[in-house]
Order: C-alpha cells, then sequence, then structure tokens
C-alpha cells in the first residue's frame, strides 16, 4: 500500500471512530469507586501503604518523621532534595506564538519574586511520604494575580476525595474533611500507581532498615556497657546476714564509681571479665543497614561510603546514576508545577497562551564535555582520512556509476547527501594517476627518442 492510501485509511479509521465512539471508550472504567484494593471504603480515598496501615497506628504519617531523625537517612533524603534545588531552573516557552512567550517571561518574573527553590525543597517532602501540600496565597499587582506566598502544610491533616482533590480536615469534620477552592492547593505525588491519590514514598521502604539499625544501637549500648567494664564479684562466708550482704552489694556497686573502697574482712572481691570471639559485630550489623539505605534512597553508596579500594569508573557509574535520580525528581517536580501553578497563572493572566515549562537542567560537566568534543575530533579526522583515501581508489574506475557504487560501499556517507556524493564521484578524477611516456628502450620508437632516430638515419645512410 503507497503512503498516501495508507494516509487515506488511517484518515478513513479516525473519522469513522469520531462519529460512532462508544460511550465506555470515553470513560474509566476500572475508577476508584470498584477498586476492591482501596481499603476501608469511605467517602474519602484511604492509604494503601501497607507499612503506614500496620505500624502508624494512631501517628499516621508521622513515623515517616522518624525516617529523617536517623543521621544516615536524614543524610540521604536530604542530599536527594539539594541536588534538585541546587541546579539553575528556568523558563520555557510553550509555543511560539507572541502570546505564548509573554507567558513565559510572566511565569519567569513571578516565580522569581519567590523563594522558589524552598517550595521545590517542601514539595519534595512527597518524595518520602508520597505527596506534599502547599497552599497558594494570591494577590493582586497592578493588573496582574500572582501568589504572594506559598505555605507547605503537614500532609497528617488531608484526605482525598474520588476526584483526588484534597479536604482539609478541620475539628468539625474530621475523617472526610472539607472541600477546598480551585487554584489554591499545589499537591505533588510520587509513585502514584492506580487508583492511590496518597503515592507511595521511600518511607515504605526505609521505616524497616531504619528500625532495624535503631534496635541494633540499643544493643549496642547494651553491650558497651556491660562489656566496657568488668563486673565486679563479692565472696561472703556462710552465715552473713541479708543486710551485710546488702551493704557490701552497695559496695561493690560503687566500685564503678570510686577509686578505692572498703570491705569487711573474709570478703573475697574479683572483677570478672566478659570474652567474646568471632568476626561478627555490631559495627557491621549497622554499617549493613546504612548502605541498603544509601541505595534506596540516592541509587549508590559510593559517595557515602568509601572503602578501602575504588575506582574512577567506578565513581563515575555512582555518580550517573545518581544524576538519573535527581533527573527523574526534578522532571516530576516540573510537571507538578506546570499543571497546576504555572497553569493557574497562565489563566489568570494570559487566559489561551499555551503553558510554559519550568525546567532545572543538569549542571553541566566540563570536563566530560573537552573529552567528548576531543574524541569526536579525532573520530571526524579519521574518517575524513579513510574517505580521502577511498576517493582515490575510486579513480581507477571510468564509469561513475561504478564509482559512486564503490565510495558508498565503505559506509562512511550515511551522513552525506546525494549531491554531496555525486561532488565527490566528479572530483575522483583529481586522484587518477597522470598518463606516463612510453619507455623508449621499451618501445624501440624512434619517433619517442631523438637520439634513436639520429642513430637510426645514421645507419640507413652507410
Amino acid at each position: 500500500m503507497s503512503r498516501r492510501k495508507h494516509k487515506r485509511a488511517n484518515a478513513s479509521f479516525a473519522d469513522q471512530g469520531r462519529k460512532n465512539l462508544p460511550a465506555e471508550q470515553r470513560t474509566l472504567i476500572a475508577s476508584a469507586q470498584n477498586d476492591i484494593t482501596i481499603p476501608f471504603f469511605s467517602g474519602v480515598m484511604q492509604y494503601v501503604d501497607d507499612t503506614l496501615i500496620q505500624q502508624g497506628g494512631g501517628q499516621g504519617l508521622k513515623i515517616y518523621d522518624e525516617i529523617e531523625r536517623d543521621t544516615h537517612a536524614g543524610a540521604m533524603l536530604g542530599k536527594r532534595k539539594k541536588a534538585v534545588v541546587a541546579r539553575e531552573w528556568g523558563v520555557e516557552p510553550g509555543g511560539d506564538r507572541a502570546i505564548d512567550k509573554e507567558a513565559a517571561d510572566l511565569v519567569e518574573e513571578q516565580l522569581g519574586k519567590l523563594p522558589f527553590d524552598q517550595i521545590c525543597e517542601d514539595l519534595l517532602d512527597a518524595t518520602l511520604k508520597g505527596f506534599a501540600v502547599s497552599e497558594v496565597v494570591w494577590m493582586r499587582d497592578g493588573t496582574q494575580i500572582r501568589p504572594e506566598r506559598i505555605k507547605t502544610h503537614d500532609q497528617r491533616r488531608f484526605r482525598f476525595g474520588f476526584d483526588w482533590k484534597p479536604r482539609l480536615l478541620t475539628w468539625t469534620s474530621m475523617y472526610e474533611g472539607i472541600a477546598l477552592p480551585e487554584r489554591k492547593f499545589i499537591i505533588h505525588r510520587v509513585g502514584v500507581k492506580g487508583n492511590n491519590p496518597y503515592g507511595l514514598g521511600l518511607g515504605n521502604s526505609l521505616f524497616w532498615p531504619v528500625l532495624f539499625k535503631r534496635e541494633g544501637i540499643a544493643f549496642w549500648l547494651h553491650f558497651l556497657e556491660k562489656f566496657a567494664g568488668p563486673t565486679v564479684v563479692g565472696k561472703t562466708p556462710y552465715g552473713d546476714i541479708d543486710g551485710q550482704q546488702r551493704k557490701l552489694l552497695q559496695t561493690l556497686q560503687n566500685i564503678r564509681t570510686s577509686s578505692a573502697v572498703t570491705v569487711p574482712i573474709g570478703t573475697d572481691v574479683e572483677f570478672l571479665e566478659a570474652t567474646r570471639g568471632g568476626t561478627v559485630s555490631y559495627q557491621g550489623f549497622l554499617d549493613y543497614w546504612d548502605r541498603q539505605i544509601s541505595i534506596r534512597t540516592t541509587g549508590e553508596t559510593l559517595t557515602t561510603q568509601v572503602g578501602d579500594s575504588g575506582s574512577r569508573a567506578l565513581g563515575d557509574v555512582h555518580e550517573e546514576m545518581f544524576g538519573l535520580v535527581v533527573d527523574s525528581d526534578s522532571d516530576l517536580l516540573s510537571s507538578t508545577l506546570r499543571q497546576q501553578l504555572i497553569r493557574w497563572i497562565v489563566e489568570y493572566n494570559l487566559p489561551g497562551a499555551a503553558l510554559p515549562s519550568v525546567w532545572r537542567a543538569r549542571p553541566k560537566n566540563e570536563q566530560a564535555e573537552a573529552e567528548t568534543r576531543k574524541q569526536k575530533a579525532e573520530a571526524a579526522t579519521a574518517s575524513n582520512q579513510a574517505l580521502v583515501t577511498i576517493v582515490k581508489q575510486s579513480a581507477v574506475f571510468e564509469d561513475d556509476a561504478i564509482a559512486r557504487e564503490y565510495i558508498i560501499s565503505f559506509e562512511l556517507t550515511d551522513g552525506l547527501s546525494d549531491r554531496t556524493i555525486d561532488a565527490m564521484v566528479k572530483a575522483r578524477a583529481a586522484f587518477a594517476p597522470a598518463a606516463q611516456a612510453p619507455d623508449p628502450f621499451a618501445s624501440q620508437d624512434p619517433a619517442a627518442d631523438p637520439s634513436i632516430a639520429f642513430a637510426a638515419r645514421l645507419k640507413k645512410k652507410r
């Protein structure tokens, strides 16, 4: 089928679909109302985070705040947020029209009047908890309507309805919450699957490593208390009354803080040293969970846990992996801002303009780019030299078609136009070897050498 016929067939199919689109094709069948995975179905959507449901109790999302109190987990989460906001941000127009570019300038101007990096960092709290909520306070500035400030709220104050719109829990509505106005609350979600408006953050998987690590530290402290100093053993003669034994026990307990004590004659005092063997240690146990936290949070461990040996190549791989994680966070946040805050700014001030986008590009690695440019230059030089050699070799063919076929057979001209290849075929004549004069001694042609002709005439006269 030709391309034109194929296009007509597609157009015909589109026309039929446009006229006879069934109603079920225009609605969501697997909706929240019939979702069997939603626990405790009611008037509002419920969490589907198993860790939160089983371990949260009455605290809810507050249990994930404990994760950030862990020094290592808090540092990893902070590193991931800071890596996003440390990038420079810019606004790109959504179209080529004058009003589209005006909308981009307007958004850039209004965002520049806000603590934009702090706002983004607050919204990135969704990385841990699944979602984050920020409220916009609008104001009129001359002929413009712009956000005066944006405040982030505790996620525990909100629920979501079947339409995924936020509802605020109040003293009068503690379960379902009250409806909220449009263009007011920014909702940033992470890990959204199915009909789950609450998202699924890293807290779901980080809760357990942090819990095991905390329990390990408690055992380690108990171990240090027990093994740091010897246990004092007092031996008393038979027949001592309980009061004297209790007095001796108190004396032995004071040994921990006293440099000298007195005991009755006939009492033996010994120090029982605790011994243990093996290579297993609490330090190794805690290091293991720190590595798991690093892998889950940033996708790598090398930048936080440098061992005795390593390599630059491995470091580059880890850095690239972390860069991909930050790229994902940045792109997801940019999409949220475009669909909500930026859309509201444009609808208030320039309705009809294409929505601009806010992007945080990855910082350029000047050294890597210089190395790449060098490699490309060397590759281009080698390709050019090879192409010159091929064109020289093609000069042995008199027929242009054969010469062209010979040149393109080496696949070095894939990126060249037919016009350029034709020019190369014509230019091959410049590389053709020059015609050499015949060897007069081999041909014995008198006309080829005057000396031979002279010798022939001399012989004829004789």
